[in-house]
Order: structure tokens, then C-alpha cells, then sequence
């Protein structure tokens, strides 16, 4: 069994519009000594004890040709603070060939709640497994990403960063 990871965060990606939800180089809070120099996804306010909206970004892609189980979003992210959790939402809906694409309603929506590492800056992995039957190969999935700052168990008093968002999937 080999398991595959495809990028979906980037140019397929647009932020809501929020105002909490942006894109900006990760030197601007990740120091001088970051060689990458990439944009970074940022989502929550800096200025806030945390925030109060549910903000991200929404994007599509394909399911891959060798797509056969075990789905996950898969992300890598920090923060500059320590402590405090964020909660992160992913919604989304495969749409296969013949299928309308103006939806009213999600799929599937799934949450999980991270902790901060207790070290600034520091990497965090999270993810999220969706429903394996939802996806066929060449769907096109669009989705929505972020953070749901409403909810009452983000209390993470700051922005967190995402650096990376990927679809994983198994091709046996």
C-alpha cells in the first residue's frame, strides 16, 4: 500500500472575506532566518483574545486517478504564541462528472481542536479523515478550510499559521 499527498493550498485557494483570513510571508512572523520565504495562510487576528468568526479559504481540486481509500486533509502549522487551541474546520463536496455544480450544502463538515506547541514557531500536524465513499477518482472537490473561531474550545489568543494543507489518499 502506498499513500500519496497532493498540495491543495495555493493559487486553487481564495480567502474568505473576513478580514481575518489572508495570505503574507512567513518572514513577517517567523523571523530573518526563514530560508523558504513562502506566503503562509493566516487565519484569526492578531489583535484579538481570539477570533469570533468562522474564516478560511475556499479551493478545489481533483481526486486522483489512483485514488482508492483512506482520505485525509492533512496541514502543518504554528503559531508565534504558545498556548491555547484552535479549532479547524474542513467542509467539502465531490462533485462527479454530470453533477451540478452550484450546491447549497456541504457534503461532509468535520472539526478537530489543536493545541499550540509550547515552543513559538514550532511545527503542529493535525488532520482530518472524510468519509472514504465520498470520493471517486476525477471528482472534483471543492472545499472550504479554516478556522472556526466561534466556537467556544478555540481559545488560542492569536493567529495560526498554516504552511501546508494536502489531500492524502491510499492507491491500494
Amino acid at each position: 500500500m502506498a499513500t500519496h499527498r497532493i498540495p491543495i493550498l495555493g493559487f486553487a485557494t481564495r480567502p474568505d472575506d473576513t478580514g481575518e483570513c489572508f495570505f503574507e510571508p512567513a518572514d513577517l512572523n517567523f523571523g530573518s532566518n526563514d530560508l523558504a520565504r513562502q506566503f503562509v495562510l493566516a487565519l484569526g487576528s492578531a489583535l484579538a483574545a481570539q477570533p469570533t468568526v468562522k474564516h478560511g479559504v475556499y479551493g478545489s481540486f481533483r481526486v486522483p486517478k489512483n485514488f482508492v481509500s483512506a482520505p485525509k486533509f492533512v496541514w502543518e502549522w504554528a503559531a508565534t504564541l504558545t498556548t491555547g487551541d484552535v479549532v479547524f474546520d474542513t467542509d467539502y463536496r465531490a462533485v462527479a462528472a454530470g453533477e451540478s455544480l452550484d450546491q447549497a450544502t456541504w457534503q461532509q463538515s468535520q472539526t478537530v481542536t489543536d493545541t499550540a506547541a509550547g515552543t513559538a514557531r514550532n511545527s503542529n500536524g493535525a488532520e482530518i479523515s472524510p468519509t472514504a465513499g465520498n470520493f471517486a477518482v476525477d471528482d472534483l472537490v471543492e472545499f472550504f478550510f479554516g478556522r472556526d473561531g466561534a466556537d467556544g474550545a478555540d481559545t488560542m489568543a492569536g493567529r495560526a499559521y498554516i504552511f501546508e494543507l494536502t489531500f492524502e489518499y491510499s492507491d491500494t
